[in-house]
């Protein structure tokens, strides 16, 4: 029977996935405001602060859907290759837990999807377009804190043994923290804001800020524990000697 050596790769490279999983979003939301804004499409101000535009609204009109969505749907598939990533790595670290392991990694997989429905639907008219992207957006939002709450749960309690920081652990679980209380905060806020649109876009914007944050600061975890990806390779046959 053929056998399969085990080898180790280094891929640092791909500890820098994360990053690109930040910022790409971060410049295409704000590539798309400066070109609509440009074209006189949404007001001019300052989005995260004014409020005066959704991420909806600068990324939905021509020309600025065309980059926003082939930009948002590569972040989508690169997320879910992130959250395989982080996976791998969590087992390499020998983390305990596989069925959580495998929730946080469906949860990242699953809200990366509902992001390419939102962006799929973008710019469409009728209310059953509305409720996809409604859907879309905020199952994408639920799903990958969700999978992000596990993965900062797991830097929590393991982080020091794998020489990673406090400093970075707190930092993970803060942004979990934040998240959860801006979420919660926009429900009364909606209500008593005497500009309810207005402050809705501005959570709306930080909060896609902070959870691609998130993600940035995975990206240090990954260098600072320097990710190595085992792989099987060479085939070599097991013949047994002729008797």
């Amino acid at each position: 029977m053929p056998k399969l050596v085990a080898a180790s790769l280094p891929l640092r490279w791909l500890s820098w996935l994360p990053l690109l999983v930040f910022v790409l979003p971060v410049l295409a939301v704000n590539l798309a405001w400066w070109i609509s804004t440009e074209a006189e499409a949404i007001p001019a101000c300052i989005p995260y602060l004014h409020g005066c535009a959704s991420i909806s609204a600068a990324g939905r009109g021509e020309p600025a859907i065309f980059m926003f969505r082939g930009a948002m749907i590569a972040n989508a598939v690169l997320t879910m290759l992130f959250w395989t990533l982080a996976a791998v790595w969590l087992g390499l670290l020998s983390v305990p837990g596989s069925l959580r392991l495998r929730a946080m990694t469906w949860l990242g997989i699953g809200g990366s999807l509902f992001l390419i429905v939102y962006v799929v639907y973008l710019g469409t008219s009728g209310e059953g377009y509305r409720l996809m992207r409604r859907y879309g957006i905020n199952c994408y939002f639920g799903l990958s804190y969700l999978a992000q709450l596990i993965l900062a749960g797991y830097v929590s309690r393991h982080g020091e043994s794998w020489g990673l920081s406090r400093r970075l652990s707190r930092a993970m679980l803060t942004s979990c923290v934040l998240l959860l209380l801006m979420g919660l905060a926009s429900v009364p806020a909606k209500e008593w804001a005497l500009d309810r649109k207005a402050l809705s876009n501005i959570l709306e914007w930080n909060l896609s800020l902070l959870l691609g944050g998130f993600y940035g600061l995975c990206q240090l975890a990954f260098r600072k524990t320097a990710l190595r990806v085992d792989v099987r390779i060479s085939p070599v046959s097991d013949q047994s000697p002729a008797p």
